[in-house]
This record gives structure tokens, sequence and C-alpha cells, in this order.
């Protein structure tokens, strides 16, 4: 750390100067009590060693056009450019999806008891090596509501140790509507230009997923 410092005098007294010494001696010995004192008598504790503040929802900058709400039949955002989404983690840390890689982007609500079941499968998948080479994973938690089961999100996924970035939703669920969600969970395969692979909603067997997105990088 570097100090800032004064211009001197060319000249000056030595007995002022002493007093003037001991007197920013004593004053450093008291603001040095205080800060151990304030610190519960741990000088070794920083700003650092605090815990890092935890939100639910976080702001989310959306740029490009939003996918189409996905429908039943066939999906006619397949295809298409998906928006880059710009948002931070449950600690702020900031993630984005955007164009770079394949990456499976799986959009969960801890309310959801699909979702619920659905998380320990993908931990598993994850575990085991199921995920296909060269694809990422990003998770999405939206449609947030204090007042349902199974809140808060951040400590639901610390729980079941969800092992990828989780991208938190505005309360708007700017993320989950630029992206067509239509149910929990929903899966969205995006190849490395950022357009869609293909998208499904419901609980999905590890395989099956593994399968679908085997068979969309291939084309």
């Amino acid at each position: 750390m570097t100090f800032p410092t004064t211009n001197t005098p060319h000249k000056k007294n030595p007995a002022k100067s002493l007093w003037i010494g001991v007197g920013a001696a004593l004053t450093l010995v008291v603001v040095i009590a205080a800060i151990i004192a304030f610190a519960g008598g741990d000088s070794t504790k920083t700003v650092t060693s605090l815990p890092t503040e935890v939100e639910e929802f976080r702001p989310v900058i959306v740029t490009g056009a939003a996918l189409p709400t996905m429908p039943e039949g066939d999906d006619p955002a397949v295809g298409i450019q998906a928006p880059q989404l710009d948002g931070s983690a449950f600690d702020g840390s900031a993630i984005t999806i955007k164009p770079g890689e394949p990456t499976l982007v799986v959009l969960l609500a801890h309310w959801c008891p699909h979702c619920q079941r659905e998380v320990p499968r993908l931990v598993q998948w994850n575990n085991e090596g199921g995920v296909p080479e060269g694809v990422q994973i990003v998770g999405i938690s939206t449609a947030t509501d204090s007042q349902k089961p199974n809140f808060p999100p951040s400590a639901w996924l610390a729980n079941e140790t969800f092992p990828w970035p989780v991208l938190v939703d505005s309360a708007k669920q700017e993320a989950a509507n630029a992206l067509g969600l239509s149910g929990f969970p929903t899966f969205v395969f995006l190849d490395a230009e950022g357009k869609v692979l293909f998208r499904t909603s419901g609980e999905v067997e590890m395989s099956t997923l593994r399968e679908m997105i085997v068979d969309t990088m291939g084309t």
C-alpha cells in the first residue's frame, strides 16, 4: 500500500517535530486498538473474510430477439439465433450465455417437483462423466417465489451440489422469457454459434438427453 506524502519545509523546529511524532504514534496506537476491538479482538479479520451477499434475483441484460414460446409440436426456434444473456450468479459473479461453444441451458424453478427430481439426475450424470465432451452447461434459476416451497433456490442448488454456473433471473423472468420458457424444467441446447439445436421441457432421462445432444451436434 502506498501512503500519501506531504511536502515538508526546508527548516523545521526539532522539538516541535518530536511532539508531532509522539502524537502521531499515540494516534496510531489508538486506531489499531479500535480496529482490534471492533473485530472482536481478532486482528486477522479482513473485509474478504466476510460472507458474500447472496441474492435470489439479479439483473439480466438480453441482447437480441427473444425466442418464440416453445410449443408442444415442432419447435420454430430450431436454427434461430438465441439472444445473449448477461447476468450474475447468486454471489454476484458475472455469467454470460453467448456463442463460443455448444451450451446446454437448464432452466429451473425451486418449487417445481419435476426440477427437484431432475437436478439429482443431472448431478449424477456429471459425476459419472456422462456429459458429452465439449459441451458446457449453465443453469438458470427463475420463477423464484419466497412464498413457495423449497425457497431459496441458492440453498437448494448448493445442497444438491449442482456443479455448473447458475445465472440468476430477474424478478421479471427476463432470461426465461428470452428463451421462450413454457414449463419446468426446460432444456435449451445451443450450438457454438449460439443457434438453437433443440428445446425440450419436463423430466428427461440422462441417456435420452445425451442422445439428443450427440445427435444434434452431428447435424
